[in-house]
């Protein structure tokens, strides 16, 4: 038998997260005065409404959960930045706690992102199996149907993904969850989780239409490229991450194809100037570039009311006012050659062109609220405050210059380095045609001015060793504060070292050289700590061209699995449980 949807009358439709076993989650309400009814999905348009559902949780940042219970923020830059060598944690030190555990990888089961992501997480795969399950005999266009169907297995997958890179191997649900299924099933390994979020990608590949496929009102919805994109991604990492992965199909070959078909699609291109891709933009304009995104007044399936995200990482104390968080460290300031474009759209602050944004300054508090002597650019807003009535911006998930960045990883690693070279290059040569970020001139707040210098950023030349880590270098560049860093730190190889010595050796008096009033305090001991609450395992090398320090150990750091899920469903613990 279909369960049964709950859904308010408004349309917005809810869905009991009947995938956990927190408190609850297995209850079914029978709310009054709404109707419920097995068939809802059988009309196109109701249909319609659960689809947007699975686009709405994107920008989900705090409220009541499917329990009723209340859900905190779980942002992807927590893990992903904060816990890099590209950012601290920001605001006072003594602000949020449980986010200063992540950034020295010490994080508790009691910590409340445990509970916070797990709870998104499967939410986001319970709505995806809601739509699969409940779609199969709807009557109405088959074409219309095959869409929605690759949609949620790309959502599957999504958050699949999402649930891989914070706790490891998970339990694989399909469908929705049987009173019979409660604890009795297994926690999956990372090497099937991984296998399943593949296939989920390549089935969403099979049914979505390209971009151009879809109608001007459909632009922002998942498409062909978006899965492709993702699933390049997925390989990615998992080539250094999974010990299984000389068995399997993923390789750096179906990287390189999956990107080369992308390439040759024509969908998507470099926008034209760097700095236009972080800015505000009702006609969409950012979307010659990406792949996926959510947010803005001009995406799909929402209202553009996108506000924390924003609002977390912005000035805090300021006229503008934000949380402080997820602050830009020196070692990233210091990685960019001072010339570079890309450096003026990823920091700003009270010591980076005398603390000019929008054209204005910023009454910035020093010494207070900042840990480092930045601020995330690529989020900044003109006029924090107004964010309560929405932004058009959109936060980009994949975007077309990390599928040529991944080609030429991929490139690289097949001995095809002049290739390598090639794709890394349209990167740089797009960088240094760009402008100086948005209302970097004083009294021009609207104005994108072209840099007074020639950008240094001459075209890669290198080969062997030295390209793969330009390659990767470029990553850290182009993609900063993107919430890459701590991903690629992990599937290299290197998270333990290059964390240890930017967030440990190099503060060795306390806080880290040349800052002014703030500090980026030392983590004495963080190396160890990443391993204290890590999957540790070892990747084999298929092709003999990884860096020849690279013996194939990896550090996987993890979250804690929720106590709950450990006693309820026999989840096995991680380590740091």
């Amino acid at each position: 038998m279909k369960r049964k949807s709950i859904y308010k009358t408004a349309g917005v439709l809810l869905f009991t997260l009947m995938a956990v076993g927190c408190n609850g989650f297995l209850d079914e309400v029978e709310p009054q005065g709404k109707e419920v009814s097995d068939a809802y999905m059988n009309v196109e348009s109701n249909a319609e409404k659960v689809i947007i559902g699975l686009y709405e949780l994107l920008s989900f940042t705090s409220g009541s959960g499917p329990d009723g219970v209340w859900i905190d923020n779980h942002y992807e830059f927590y893990l992903g930045s904060v816990a890099s060598d590209d950012a601290e944690k920001g605001s006072s030190p003594t602000d949020y706690p449980d986010l200063q555990m992540v950034c020295t990888y010490q994080v508790v089961p009691t910590n409340t992102f445990v509970r916070n992501f797990y709870m998104n997480g499967f939410w986001g795969v319970s709505r995806s199996n809601y739509v699969l399950y409940n779609i199969q005999d709807a009557p109405f266009d088959a074409t219309v149907k095959q869409r929605m169907e690759g949609e949620a297995h790309f959502f599957r997958a999504y958050w699949y993904f999402y649930l891989l890179r914070h706790y490891g191997g998970m339990p694989i649900f399909t469908e929705p969850v049987k009173a019979e299924d409660f604890g009795n099933v297994p926690r999956s390994s990372f090497t099937e989780t991984m296998a399943f979020i593949i296939d989920e990608l390549k089935l969403a590949i099979d049914m979505l239409p390209r971009k151009e496929e879809y109608l001007a009102k459909d632009l922002g919805r998942a498409t062909k490229g978006s899965a492709q994109g993702f699933l390049a991604r997925v390989m990615l990492y998992r080539l250094g991450t999974d010990p299984e992965v000389g068995s399997s199909e993923t390789s750096w070959q179906a990287v390189y194809d999956l990107t080369g078909e992308i390439i040759s699609s024509g969908s998507y291109r470099l926008a034209p100037n760097f700095a236009t891709l972080f800015e505000e933009d009702t006609d969409g304009g950012y979307r010659i570039e990406s792949l996926f995104e959510y947010g803005g007044k001009g995406g799909w399936g929402n209202s553009g009311k996108v506000l924390m995200d924003w609002m977390v990482q912005g000035v805090r104390g300021g006229s503008w006012f934000g949380w402080g968080f997820n602050q830009p460290t020196q070692n990233l300031v210091d990685a960019f050659d001072p010339t570079d474009p890309r450096l003026s759209c990823t920091i700003y602050g009270p010591y980076y062109n005398e603390g000019i944004i929008y054209g204005t300054l910023e009454p910035y508090n020093r010494a207070a609220d900042m840990m480092s002597d930045y601020y995330n650019r690529k989020v900044a807003v003109a006029g924090m405050n107004a964010l309560l009535n929405g932004t058009s911006k959109a936060i980009i998930i994949i975007r077309y210059a990390d599928v040529l960045l991944m080609r030429a990883e991929a490139a690289y690693f097949l001995g095809r380095e002049d290739e390598a070279r090639s794709r890394v290059n349209e990167v740089r040569e797009r960088a240094r045609n760009s402008s100086l970020c948005k209302g970097y001139e004083m009294g021009n707040p609207s104005g994108f001015p072209m840099p007074t210098t020639p950008p240094n950023i001459p075209d890669i030349t290198s080969s062997g060793e030295q390209l793969l880590k330009d390659i990767w270098n470029e990553r850290r560049l182009e993609l900063a504060l993107e919430n890459f860093r701590t991903y690629d730190l992990i599937r290299t190889g290197r998270l333990v070292e290059t964390i240890g010595k930017v967030k440990d050796d190099d503060r060795a008096n306390g806080k880290a050289a040349g800052l002014t009033d703030a500090k980026e305090y030392q983590i004495p001991g963080i190396r160890q700590n990443i391993i204290n609450s890590s999957l540790k395992v070892s990747v084999p090398d298929a092709t003999g061209k990884r860096l020849s320090s690279d013996n194939g150990e990896r550090y996987i750091p993890v979250f804690p699995i929720p106590n709950t899920e450990i006693s309820y469903w026999n989840i096995d613990p991680n380590p740091n449980n």
